[in-house]
């Protein structure tokens, strides 16, 4: 069995061979944050829309080590130094149980938050195919999203895109609402410490 760092390398290694097929210095630098059970179906994802942007797939494990303190300040800096870097949008991909791993939820924590080297990420969410486009929404997702007819949400709930277009405008819209000073982020729920339900 593939150990989660090694499966997390693997699949940013695959996402680097998709993003290169285009150039295109305006494409945005995204996070992708998924739960390793939906491996499979994220590796389809970037497969298919992964020359839309440059992705960074080597997210939060256990191996990494702030995942020991407590102090949630000093976890979401890590994060955001180590993780997301560069990235200007989180795109999380949700499966069946991904709305309750708790390193899904530090990095949407981190994503969501600001401080003085960056500003907030982007949160782009979407059900994987294989939920039809219904998924059970991470707690700290439901803080942030008040309905897709309010334009005032901090994170962006949307269908899996249909076409390389669609995802474009996605992301246009991802971008957009982090640099929207209107869109309050509730972000006061403590980090989750466990991964049950």
């Amino acid at each position: 069995m593939i150990k989660p760092r090694k499966l997390a390398v693997l699949m940013q290694r695959h996402a680097d061979l998709v993003s290169t097929t285009r150039y295109d210095p305006a494409r945005p630098t995204c996070f992708v944050c998924y739960h390793d059970a939906d491996y499979s179906e994220v590796e389809a994802f970037v497969r298919q829309f992964g020359a839309e942007f440059v992705p960074r797939c080597v997210g939060v494990t256990p191996d990494d080590a702030y995942v020991g303190s407590i102090d949630d300040s000093y976890v979401l800096s890590c994060i955001r130094r180590e993780v997301l870097a560069d990235s200007t949008i989180t795109i999380l991909l949700l499966g069946a149980e991904t709305w309750h791993q708790r390193f899904v939820d530090w990095e949407l924590a981190a994503s969501l938050g600001a401080d003085v080297e960056r500003g907030r990420n982007g949160v782009l969410v979407m059900p994987l195919p294989s939920l039809g486009n219904r998924a059970t929404l991470p707690e700290r997702v439901r803080d942030n999203f008040d309905g897709a007819e309010d334009p005032s949400s901090a994170v962006l709930y949307e269908a899996y895109p249909r076409s390389a277009e669609s995802f474009r405008d996605k992301l246009r819209r991802a971008e957009a609402s982090r640099l929207d000073a209107a869109r309050a982020v509730n972000n006061a729920r403590p980090l989750r410490r466990t991964d049950a339900p």
